[in-house]
Parts: C-alpha cells; structure tokens; sequence
C-alpha cells in the first residue's frame, strides 16, 4: 500500500512541477513558487501579455485606467488625501479588486501578508528579461516569476518614463537614479488612510512593507489562493487530494497542507474534509 502511495505521489509531484514556470505564452498561468500558504502568483501584470510587461496602472481601489493619477481623479476621496473614504481595510476580492474585476474570479491582488511572504520566501536577484530590468523571485521548489520595474504614474506621467535601466538598475544617461518597481497589495495602511501598502524594488534593495498614496497609478501582480481541500495545490480537489492526506496519515509524505481543517493534525476528519468539497 505504501508503494503504492509513494508512486502516485511522484506522479501528482511531477504535474505540479509543470506549474513552476510558464508552459506556453497563454498567459496569465498560476505559478507554484512552493509558498507555505499554497498561494501561487501570476506570470504577468494585470493588463500585460508577456511576464516582462507593464501592464496597466490603477489607483488603489480603482478598476479602469485613466490618464491622470491624482486626488482630483482619484474617486474614492473628495478631491483630496484628508477626505479619502474607508472601502475596507483589505479589498482582495471585492469590487475594488482590479485583478479579481479584470481577470476571472479566482484571481485577486496580493495581500500585504502574501508579498512579505514572497520576500521573505524567495530568493530574489535583480536581472534582465527580453531587455527589461526587473526582481526575479525564485521559490523554495524552484518556481520563478519576474517582476518588471514598472515604477509609478503620478499626476500624468510615470516616474522613471524617460529612462534607459542597465542592467545593475541604473539610468544609462546619469549612471545614478535607480529604475524602481511599485506593485500594489490589497491592504490598506493601517497608520495612514491615504496610504496602502506596497512592493516596492530596485536594484538594491526588496521591501515587501512599502507604502504609496493611494491615487497613485501602480501596477498590480495577482494572485491565487490554494482552497484549504486542494491539498496538492494543482487547482482541483479531487481524489488525488485523499490520497495527499493519506500520505501524510501513514508517514509516506510530510505535506502541512495535508491539515485540512487547520487544527494542529492531520487524521481521518481532513479526508471528511476533503470529501465534503468534492461533494459540494
């Protein structure tokens, strides 16, 4: 019987390995980077067709693009940061979600949680992709996304437009000005209203606890969270997941996401679990 487990288990291993990078250029794909949570992030901004695209820039909160980025524009304030209205202080996957509007329902913008996961999960190195500079970040089962410095849209025109990043990050023409990446959570600063927290990147540095005004047009990574029954993490619960469970049950396998039910064990109720979604 454990044979048996162990070999299946291999296989599932092996389709989940092809998620680890893009399979073909019809993106957006779910990339497992081997995160604790189980979640898996997009290969591509919202609004681009290619991993090293920008992409289109929103306000936080905002689903449409615009062509100015300012407290005049912004539609969830009165004209300006003091009067900027409360639209939750987490909006992943609500109305306010430009990936959860944008894309299909069971993508979302990051939270604040799930970017210091990437950053402090990963390994990341600053490079270059198809001649764009930006932060790629490697998993702990070796998946990668690239994120592009995309940098930031202020009133009418994006931060760092004009210049040409080497590839150490900086602008050919002064040698100094670092090319930046801004990518918005769907968090809201908890000291400052008018604020949310943000990635924020260059060539030296990675914070995943940044923080930008609200109005400002960012770019915008999704993600996409793994249901507590897809123990595998490949997008289904099905049988496959029991058997994840039962790996773990027996001793053939040590997967925390055989913990269905979140309670500290793993037994006979995660598989009741696992069944109860399949059924529903």
């Amino acid at each position: 019987m454990k044979r048996i487990l162990i070999t299946i288990n291999m296989m599932l291993v092996a389709i989940v390995a092809n998620s680890q990078s893009c399979p073909d250029n019809n993106h957006p794909h779910a990339i497992d980077l081997g995160l604790p949570s189980g979640t898996k992030w997009a290969c591509c901004n919202v609004g681009a067709n290619s991993p090293e695209g920008y992409g289109s820039y929103y306000a936080w909160g905002e689903t449409k693009v615009k062509d100015v980025y300012d407290w005049n524009t912004y539609i969830h304030c009165d004209g300006s940061k003091e009067t900027c209205l409360n639209i939750g202080s987490d909006i992943e996957g609500s109305e306010y979600d430009v990936a959860h509007v944008q894309w299909d329902g069971s993508w979302m913008m990051p939270s604040q949680a799930q970017i210091l996961e990437l950053v402090s999960k990963c390994q990341y190195t600053w490079t270059r992709k198809n001649g764009v500079s930006g932060e790629l970040f490697k998993g702990p089962n070796g998946g990668t996304i690239f994120l592009p410095e995309a940098d930031f849209w202020r009133e009418n025109s994006r931060a760092g437009s004009a210049l040409d990043c080497d590839n150490d990050g900086l602008n050919k023409e002064t040698d100094e000005l670092p090319c930046t990446g801004y990518y918005w959570s769907s968090t809201q600063s908890s000291s400052k209203p008018d604020c949310a927290n943000c990635l924020f990147f260059s060539n030296t540095f990675v914070y995943g606890d940044s923080q930008n005004y609200r109005c400002t047009g960012l770019t915008v990574r999704p993600v996409m969270r793994r249901p507590p029954a897809d123990v595998n993490s490949d997008n289904i619960i099905d049988i496959s997941d029991i058997v994840a469970v039962i790996n773990v049950i027996v001793g053939t396998d040590t997967n925390p996401a055989a913990d269905v039910n979140a309670d500290g064990r793993t037994d006979i109720s995660d598989i009741v679990a696992v069944i109860n979604s399949i059924a529903k």
